[in-house]
């Protein structure tokens, strides 16, 4: 992992600028002592890893994250090419992606075996179909960092492209098609539009994609949140729809997105929200993503 983007006395101190919480009030939230607080924010005392953890969330729970990550792509010019000229950061960013992608889809492949698999090794102890899906997903990595550019429009044959590629060998789950029947979802209780719909869906969807707007980051993740409940394909839609994400953003300029699998029930959480129009969650959700990207590329 690269260097930490937002020190702990930074994050505590954005939350009593901008949620109005006291050091008492932080102190009570945390459960920690007056005096702890203090020496986090005055005395440069860095706090245990659990603690720090629970600051890292009760700041994405109550600061907005898109000034941070607007900072952030100040400071990456063109992250495209960062990736493209950059082997070593090219690789530890597809590693993490494509271990964290699959995983949080269901897959039992460690990071360690994920990365064997890209590289051709030998992978025991896992079926065929596990090693062909941390392949298939480092090499969609690869074919969207050789496709996209700077404000690259996204159409309906990079997506089948993109899902071609992460079914690839997984004929039953017609790479590279729109689904031709019913899928029960078990994360939802919104009903997915019937097969027959998805292309019409999908094209009123794939039209507004490519305006943004002013607000890039809300603008994805509400993409993100429509993708998903148009569920187009039998499966890798998770995947795909991460995917579609990332190429969002590089073209944007916008540093990477990474969502780990132990991030999986809050994203599946913040999805569900988007079912009642809520998608604060999902935004901040995104932003999380990007500074946790933005951390393995700098």
């Amino acid at each position: 992992m690269g260097r930490i983007i937002i020190t702990d006395t930074e994050k505590l101190r954005r939350l009593t600028q901008e949620s109005g919480m006291s050091r008492s009030e932080l102190a009570r939230i945390l459960e920690v002592t007056y005096k702890t607080v203090y020496r986090w924010l005055d005395k440069g005392v860095r706090p245990h890893p659990a603690q720090s953890h629970r600051i890292d969330e009760l700041f994405k729970e109550h600061v907005d994250l898109t000034g941070v990550v607007e900072r952030l792509k100040s400071t990456i010019k063109n992250p495209i090419k960062l990736l493209r000229d950059n082997a070593a950061i090219r690789n530890r960013f597809f590693l993490e992606m494509t271990y964290n992608s699959n995983a949080i889809e269901g897959s039992r492949m460690t990071i360690k075996e994920t990365e064997r698999a890209i590289k051709g090794e030998r992978v025991r102890g896992k079926e065929l179909y596990e090693v062909l899906e941390a392949i298939n997903h480092d090499n969609a990595l690869r074919y969207l960092l050789n496709t996209i550019k700077p404000n690259f429009k996204i159409d309906e044959d990079y997506v089948f492209k993109l899902h071609s590629i992460v079914m690839y060998n997984f004929n039953n789950k017609l790479p590279g098609k729109y689904r031709t029947g019913y899928v029960n979802l078990t994360n939802t209780e919104v009903k997915l539009p019937p097969a027959q719909m998805v292309p019409v869906k999908m094209r009123a969807f794939l039209k507004e994609i490519n305006r943004y707007g002013r607000d890039v980051v809300k603008k994805v993740a509400r993409d993100h949140y429509e993708f998903e409940a148009i569920h187009p394909f039998f499966d890798g839609n998770g995947r795909v729809g991460r995917l579609i994400m990332l190429t969002q953003l590089l073209s944007k300029g916008y540093p990477p997105i990474l969502i780990q699998v132990e991030d999986r029930h809050k994203y599946y959480t913040a999805l569900a929200k988007g079912d009642l129009g809520n998608f604060k969650h999902l935004a901040q959700m995104v932003c999380d993503g990007i500074i946790k990207g933005c951390s393995l590329i700098t």
